[in-house]
């Protein structure tokens, strides 16, 4: 999983265009899942975009302003089904 994190700022107010904008050019890169593109009505400045990938994540040009971070998928839980 790959996540970033960008805050509109008054000198970066199209942080979630630009990471709206990053997330719709994943699909040809090798290993792509899927993505969400992430807010929080408690912070509406915050947005985050979480992707997901098969193997390594590729380098992603990450837009200026944000962080970014990987993680290691290490342990998945699924409710049991409702028979």
């Amino acid at each position: 999983m790959h996540y970033i994190e960008g805050q509109a700022t008054p000198a970066e107010p199209d942080v979630q265009q630009r990471l709206s904008d990053l997330m719709a050019g994943l699909g040809h890169l090798p290993g792509f899942l899927s993505a969400d593109l992430l807010s929080s009505p408690a912070q509406p400045e915050l947005v985050l975009m979480e992707s997901r990938w098969a193997g390594d994540v590729p380098a992603l040009d990450i837009p200026a302003g944000c962080k970014s971070w990987a993680f290691t998928v290490t342990e998945s839980w699924t409710p049991p089904s409702q028979a």
